[in-house]
This record gives structure tokens, sequence and C-alpha cells, in this order.
């Protein structure tokens, strides 16, 4: 992700980054499908307009909005015939993004020898681990089966 001190430049970059991140998540070895994603990362940058004045909490609600849209288009988002995404929540450290990313972004701030590299790749693993990692994805194989709740990897 380029760096930038233009607003909406930032907001469109890190949008970007994290849908070309998302494209990578799968459910029982499905892959996303990228054209189904359009409006979650359309939601993501219309929630991420405090992004100057409110970084981590900016990002927070931008995520969020995110796995909003991702909670719409699920049976879109993955196609696994026979079967069929029925539902698919958000990590539930989600809502702990923000507080999370304060002290990182504290930390990158205040150590002159850190590159963007290190910087980005710090706060990379904080979205990872608390953003990305921990959706589940309910998986209806067919009828009498019960749905299946699988992580979203």
């Amino acid at each position: 992700m380029a760096p930038t001190s233009v607003k909406a430049t930032a907001i469109q970059n890190f949008a970007d980054a994290w849908d070309t991140y998302f494209q990578g998540a799968s459910v029982a070895g499905v892959p996303a499908n990228a054209g189904a994603l359009g409006a979650a990362k359309s939601a993501m940058i219309g929630a991420m307009t405090g992004l100057s004045l409110t970084g981590a909490v900016a990002m927070q609600a931008g995520i969020t909005a995110y796995w909003g849209g991702v909670a719409t288009a699920f049976a879109a988002i993955w196609v696994m015939p026979p079967n069929v995404v029925s539902a698919a929540t958000p990590p539930p450290t989600l809502g702990t993004l923000a507080s999370l990313l304060t002290p990182v972004f504290a930390s990158n701030s205040a150590d002159p020898t850190k590159t963007i590299a290190q910087a980005t790749a710090a706060i990379a693993a904080v979205l990872h681990a608390s953003g990305g990692l921990g959706g589940i994805a309910v998986v209806q194989p067919p009828l009498p089966a019960p749905p299946v709740p699988t992580p979203i990897l």
C-alpha cells in the first residue's frame, strides 16, 4: 500500500489493500468470488471518512462495514454446490481492532528507525489477527444434513 497524505487516496489505497487481502479468504477450501465483494469495499470506503482524525477508529469502522457487506453477500462470495453458505459472521475480535491498533500506531510513530515496511507489517499483523481471522461461515449441505459452522480462512 503506497503512503499518501491525501485522505481520499489513503482510504482508497486501504480499501484496495483490504479487498485484495479478503479475496484470499476461503471457506472449506473454496476461495472468495472477488466479483461479489464490490459492495463490501464500497461500504468500507464510505465508513472511513474520519481517517485523518481517528485513524484506528476509522480503520475499525471500515473493516466492520466491509464485514457488513460480506454478511449480506455470503452466498455469492463462496459458491460451493451442492452446499450453500447460509450466513457469515465477522471475527468476534473485530470490536477491539481500534484499541489494538492505537499502541501500534504510537510505537510506529515513536521509533524513527522503523521503516515503512516494518511499520505496515506491524499494522497488518493486528488487522489480520483481529479483523481477518475468526470469521465463521455457516455451510448448509443438502438437507437433511445440519448446517456446519466453518472458519473463514
